[in-house]
């Protein structure tokens, strides 16, 4: 028989029907046994029945039963609900990453009809700032940023596009099965509008000015398989770039079976010419395996499939060789595949408390810690699958339930119950109280232009540059960062702030924004003497305290005692979404009229120190 050799058959021909010739192989992969498949996240998903409880009257939605059940396994019971001004800041907070107002504390607190919270999540979730909030999130896995990085970290012009893309997608509730689709097959090169999403697969770093083009271009494929791997199926394929995965059932070649579905949409790449979406072209070399993962070492041709442990047992995938991507977004959203939907459900689980079932949100590997409610996790997924993909269902599932309500304080020292819970659920684990969060950098800048009266609401278009410290700018290539010069301008949403990699914003630096150089799951939560200066010497933070003293000047009428009460009643309420105690009415009271003729000087003093509590910063 006549040797067939795999760098002469054609790319489009390989794999297609009544093909009977394999490509040569140089490279021995270890086979997947029925062990590898035991791993849970590589189980098929099947939707568990909800858990007996004893405190029957509890549950408010089917998450609340698998939470109640642990806590009732380990002698605990759930915390009692938050009272209405938490509430509302924490669904402000969580939602549109902006502090409630006073108007609408008074209008939630005075609700008194049965379904006000949930009148309010609606109303919320229906907002353009839930998209401007939450965009920010897939963002972060995206490795999104308006810069190349690297030494010259030249501009990527059209990058907000994708930005905008993306906060429209969210609050139009594009189904999610959807939203992967456009980011990774797009229209195919029928419609160039549509090709935006596709910025996901190229939105990390780059170097257009190498002299090696060819590196360049395997550097990004490999980039981008790397992050689809991480992103939809929660696995670090990265690992097996360069050999077999150490721990999990990850073959190099199964890297280079999943970087085979993008081959044929990224061009060969010149020098300084940017590449920024994916273009399906009429011809292309065959994709290839890579010993050792470098260049110079290419093996034999590989088919487009996806890692074969996620694939059943006596069952086999391959990649539709005439559209891989769209081959592979069918089977993301399979039933046959148990990973996509466990991964983004942890997600949203992660972003509405702080931390997620399983230890890390983008490696259910075999060495990172499993769930530590798996019954919930795949309760969430199925949830997720019959509401047809819609993520606004699920946030509304997980935010109506008594589990999001709880209070994440007790109610003093004689509060023996919540003695308990502190200790035999000291990291909170089991969900016994609701976990505090730090504001991250972006919703600390709005919040601080929210409450001080000055943030813009405009919505979507080109980034914004607000002025930076001198001394951060002598960092900088001439014309790296010029600010607008309309005031207006300057006070934008953080989402639209422009995303530099080589350099952060000052605040967003402070408070652990990644840099964009790959996919981040989870930020860092680091507590630095930065971040207290940052909040109390800072041009952003002063002119905040002002906006907010001059607005609370101007409702004032006269310096009676009364008017004083009201002033500090309406900074408290303005800055913590609360009233003040009767404590802090005379402490602030006592300051406010310290020193006749010194009533604004004092009044900024207390607006800063209010900026600049625990409480401001933390959600909770």
């Amino acid at each position: 028989m006549k040797r067939i050799y795999p760098w002469i058959v054609p790319w489009m021909l390989i794999g297609a029907v009544g093909l009977t010739a394999e490509p040569e192989r140089d490279f021995v992969e270890p086979p997947i046994v029925e062990s590898d498949r035991q791993h849970w996240a590589f189980e098929p998903i099947s939707r568990p029945d909800l858990p007996s409880v004893q405190r029957t009257s509890w549950p408010m939605t089917g998450v609340d039963f698998f939470i109640l059940s642990e806590l009732e396994a380990n002698n605990l019971g759930p915390a009692r609900q938050a009272d209405k001004a938490t509430l509302l800041r924490r669904l402000k907070f969580d939602l549109h990453g902006l502090p409630p107002s006073a108007e609408e504390l008074s209008q939630f607190e005075n609700d008194l009809a049965a379904d006000a919270y949930e009148r309010l999540v609606d109303r919320l979730l229906s907002s353009p700032a839930y998209g401007e909030r939450w965009a920010q999130y897939w963002l972060d896995l995206a490795r999104y940023a308006e810069t190349d990085g690297f030494e010259h970290d030249k501009v990527r012009r059209q990058a907000w596009k994708y930005r905008d893309w993306v906060i429209h997608a969210l609050n139009v509730d594009l189904a999610y099965d959807r939203f992967v689709h456009q980011q990774l097959v797009g229209s195919e090169g029928k419609d160039p509008k549509a090709e935006i999403a596709t910025m996901f697969c190229l939105a990390g770093p780059d170097m257009p000015d190498i002299n090696e083009q060819d590196l360049r271009r395997h550097d990004k494929l490999n980039e981008i398989t790397s992050t689809v791997g991480a992103v939809f199926l929660g696995l670090q394929l990265h690992c097996a770039q360069c050999h077999d995965h150490k721990y999990d059932p990850l073959s190099q070649a199964d890297f280079y079976r999943l970087r085979a579905v993008f081959e044929p949409s990224i061009p060969q790449m010149k020098r300084d010419q940017p590449v920024h979406f994916l273009v399906r072209q009429s011809s292309s070399a065959p994709a290839r395996f890579y010993h050792r993962g470098e260049l110079k070492q290419p093996g034999a041709v590989v088919l487009p499939g996806v890692p074969r442990v996620a694939v059943p047992a006596g069952q086999s995938f391959e990649c539709d060789p005439q559209s891989p991507r769209l081959g592979l977004v069918d089977w993301l959203f399979s039933d046959s595949n148990p990973l996509t939907a466990r991964v983004i459900a942890n997600r949203l689980w992660q972003y509405h408390f702080g931390r997620s079932l399983c230890e890390n949100p983008s490696d259910f590997g075999v060495v990172a810690g499993g769930p530590t409610h798996p019954q919930l996790l795949d309760w969430l997924a199925t949830e997720l699958r019959r509401e047809r993909w819609s993520l606004k269902r699920l946030h509304r599932t997980i935010l109506l339930s008594a589990t999001y309500r709880q209070a994440s304080r007790g109610d003093g020292d004689g509060d023996i119950q919540w003695t308990q819970r502190v200790q035999r659920d000291a990291t909170n684990e089991l969900y016994s109280r609701f976990p505090r969060q730090r504001l991250q950098g972006e919703v600390l800048r709005d919040a601080l232009l929210a409450v001080s009266g000055q943030l813009n609401r405009q919505i979507g278009g080109e980034s914004v540059r607000p002025p930076l410290p001198q001394e951060l700018l002598e960092t900088l290539l001439k014309g790296q960062w010029t600010s607008n010069d309309n005031p207006a301008d300057q006070s934008r949403r953080s989402i639209y702030v422009f995303a530099r990699r080589n350099l952060r914003y000052p605040i967003f630096d402070a408070f652990d924004r990644p840099d964009g150089g790959a996919s981040c799951a989870r930020r860092d939560r680091s507590t630095t003497a930065i971040q207290s200066l940052q909040m109390l010497n800072s041009d952003l933070s002063l002119s905040a305290a002002k906006g907010l003293r001059d607005r609370l000047l101007a409702s004032l009428e006269t310096e009676s005692p009364l008017q004083i009460q009201r002033l500090v009643e309406s900074l408290f309420v303005r800055a913590l979404a609360r009233r003040p105690s009767g404590a802090e009415q005379t402490r602030f009271g006592d300051l406010l009229t310290a020193e006749n003729d010194m009533l604004e000087e004092n009044l900024l003093t207390a607006c800063l120190a209010l900026l600049n509590t625990n409480e401001f910063l933390y959600i909770d």
